[in-house]
This record gives structure tokens, sequence and C-alpha cells, in this order.
């Protein structure tokens, strides 16, 4: 095999693991939603320029690309490729190849463990201590835009909680992220305090041997590498029968508490179900 067949080979697949991972829908795990279609585009853009390229390259004598044409034509090229070239191609070709028919799709426990768990918004790189702010601090309004008024809101319309989906039991559902900015919020902290809410995320086991344990979902901003882990801590009386790092919806009541200077959320479980994995497994 040459180096014309090598490129050719490289083009294809890098362009055929770019859709297969959008088409499959494992990006999801990998990349902000906002970059989805960039690497759908690159990958049919690479599978058109396989055919292209080959084509256009259809005139090089058979070998020339593997000797940098120094011999005369009339001789026999060299068909052996130099180590150094078949580890170029083995670095662009493995590791993709790898994270392609290897990888999870997912992140894992140790994964979780090594970037910490968080329990608060001010441990969030780009979260600072929280200001008051007030009308003068708030951006400007777009043109057509207005604050409605009081007098407007609907009748019947409860304003606070009611603006979040209830389950059929009557419990609030929430994100981990919404606990997490609601020990911040002072007036979100007082709709939350005391209530049933129903979270779902995946189990991470206590460490110390206990029976309470973590609730994250993995927050991302950008891609897999700055992801991060955004946990609830579940206190209960009996550990749930569930794989590690299996998806569970926990039922209960919502507490936050202030540890080492930050408010951190609790929930005190009234109910531990084993639940399928939601079709977004990350939080953007």
């Amino acid at each position: 095999m040459n180096k014309r067949t090598l490129t050719l080979v490289t083009l294809l697949l890098w362009g055929t693991l770019m859709l297969g991972f959008w088409l499959s829908g494992r990006i999801v795990a990998y990349l902000h939603p906002q970059f989805h279609m960039l690497v759908a585009c690159a990958g049919a853009a690479l599978l058109l320029l396989a055919p292209a390229w080959w084509w256009a390259t259809r005139g090089t004598a058979e070998g020339c690309s593997d000797c940098g044409c120094h011999h005369g034509h009339d001789e026999e090229p060299r068909s052996a490729m130099s180590a150094g070239a078949v580890f170029a191609f083995a670095v662009l070709l493995l590791p993709v190849s790898a994270a392609t028919f290897w990888s999870p799709g997912q992140f894992g426990e140790a994964a979780v463990i090594n970037r910490g768990i968080v329990s608060s918004i001010a441990q969030l790189p780009a979260a600072g201590p929280p200001t008051p702010a007030g009308l003068d601090d708030a951006p400007l309004l777009g043109d057509g835009e207005i604050i409605p008024d009081v007098d407007d809101w609907p009748e019947g319309q409860e304003e606070g909680v009611e603006f979040y989906t209830r389950g059929p039991d009557g419990a609030i559902q929430l994100e981990t992220i919404d606990l997490l900015f609601a020990a911040e919020e002072p007036g979100l902290r007082d709709e939350f305090d005391n209530q049933r809410v129903s979270v779902v995320g995946q189990y991470v086991p206590p460490r110390d041997g206990g029976t309470n344990f973590d609730l994250v979902r993995m927050m991302m901003v950008c891609c897999a590498a700055d992801a991060r882990p955004i946990g609830v801590a579940v206190e209960t009386a009996h550990a749930p029968d569930v794989p590690r790092m299996g998806w569970v919806r926990v039922t209960g009541t919502a507490r936050f508490v202030e540890e080492g200077g930050l408010r951190q959320p609790r929930l005190t479980a009234e109910k531990i179900e084993e639940v399928p994995a939601p079709s977004e497994t990350v939080l953007y």
C-alpha cells in the first residue's frame, strides 16, 4: 500500500466517522449542539473530497509519492514506505478509530471522580461570587422588547415553581443544575426549599461505605474536554440496587445547606427508581 492509497483511506475513514457520529447521535456526548451540523458538513466534505482527490492524482506515477520522484521513471519505483510515513498515517487513523469502536460513549465513574463533582455554581470555572444587581446593571432592551407589566399577568396563572413541569405524582421536575442555581438565588431557594422534586441523573455510589450517594449529570460548555459533573448529594436510608453510573430518578424533598461558606443542595430521597438514559445525557 502506497501513500496515495493511504491518503484516500484516511479521507474516507475520517469522513465516514464524522457522519457516523452525527447520524447515530453519539456526538451529543462529545460536542455542544451548536457544533453538530459543522461536524456533519465536514464529514460530507471529506467524503466528496476523497474521490475528487483520487481522480486528480490519477496521473501520478505509482510509487513516486513514496520516494519523492528522486528516481528516473524508467526505474523500478520503490514500493515500501518509510517507517516515518507509516507512523504519520497511524497517528491520523488509529486514535479516531479507537474512539469510535471502543469508547463507551459516556463518561465513566473514574472521569467523574477525577474531575470532581461540582456541588455549587461557585465551583464552576466561569462562575464568580453572586453580586446584587439592579435595573441599572441590566442589558438594554432590544427593538420591540418591553418589560411586561404585573397587571398583564394572565388571570389564574400562578408564579414561581408553577413554571416548572410537575410529574404525575405532583413532584417538580428539575435538573441537577436547577438546584445548584437555586442554592445561590434567594427567590428560587425559597420556592424549592422543602418542596417535593424529581431529578434524573447518574448514580455515583458512596466511597465511605455509607448509603448516601451523589446524583450527577455532565454539563458541557463546548466539548467533552471541558465537561464537568454537576452533582446533588442524596440522603437515603438504603442504597439503591442499581449499577454504578446507572441512570436513576430520585424523588424527594429538596433542602439547601451551607458548608464552607457555600450553599449546596441536598435531596432527602423518598423514592429511587432505575430509568433509561434520557435522549440527551449531557446538559449544556
